[in-house]
């Protein structure tokens, strides 16, 4: 929520959702992710669905269009997406489209967008893949979006087992499968519940919003610093416009060798 900080000089945070191949889930996990942003306080986000095809390309933000409500684009707003796009094209074309349909979005914190292929293109500060049910299937087109997650949404396989999976430090995982678990056990039991009710994506949702938020402090605190070195109250302003404790950035800045500096209150 770097636009709530006067002195930063604000860019949207860039979230990316791929995942393995159709229909695994891509979409509900960005539906969780947008209404836990949406709860966030002074937080708006924007939303593009992008959609591979063989020979067109489209940029819809047209309200007739995007909120049909058989439209992905409708799910991203109904959720929390204070605007969305839906972006067709081959992915030859993507590259030109993708920059001009983020820049329409320059006012929102952050955007978040659903699709693989954006990732050869742009440099996301987040970004999540979802594997389906069966672990070796991966379409080529997911590759590279599986190449720079720091986020994998798992089902009810070890990482280990998949020698393609680059494991790099710092990537976290979540397991769909065991909130699965959950709904299946309360299922077999006299007080039958809903999916809904016990938000089976729901833990996935809150890691990735850890990174965001992780992010979110790690980009302020560089932006903010001028050699090594953030003016205390400059500081606290920062923290209460990214909606985080003081001890949280000062943990931050420790961590990136930042001093918080003329800081008599102690706050940090």
């Amino acid at each position: 929520m770097t636009a709530n900080i006067p002195e930063f000089n604000h860019k949207p945070l860039l979230v990316c959702i791929g995942g393995a191949h159709s229909s695994c889930g891509k979409t509900t996990l960005a539906e969780h992710l947008l209404t836990r942003l949406k709860a966030r306080k002074n937080s708006a986000w924007g939303a593009v669905k992008y959609t591979q095809t063989a020979f067109y390309t489209s940029v819809a933000d047209a309200a007739d269009t995007i909120n049909q409500g058989d439209k992905d684009t409708a799910r991203l707003l109904n959720a929390g997406a204070q605007r969305a796009q839906w972006i067709q094209s081959p992915r030859h074309e993507l590259e030109e489209v993708i920059r001009i349909a983020l820049d329409k979005f320059w006012d929102m914190d952050g955007i978040l967008v659903e699709g693989n292929s954006p990732t050869e293109h742009i440099e996301f500060d987040v970004v999540a893949f979802v594997f389906g049910d069966d672990p070796l299937k991966i379409k080529d087109s997911a590759k590279n979006a599986l190449k720079k997650a720091s986020v994998l949404v798992l089902r009810d396989f070890q990482l280990d087992t998949l020698p393609y999976v680059p494991l790099s430090s710092g990537v976290k995982t979540c397991n769909v499968r065991a909130y699965d678990e959950k709904w299946e056990t309360a299922a077999a039991g006299e007080n039958m519940v809903g999916r809904d009710d016990l938000d089976i994506w729901g833990g996935c949702a809150e890691i990735i919003l850890d990174e965001i938020v992780r992010k979110e402090i790690e980009i302020t605190l560089t932006g903010l610093s001028q050699d090594g070195k953030i003016p205390c109250a400059l500081a606290r302003r920062a923290a209460e416009g990214l909606g985080v404790s003081y001890s949280t950035l000062g943990d931050a800045a420790n961590f990136l060798n930042i001093r918080i500096t003329s800081c008599e209150l102690g706050c940090f």
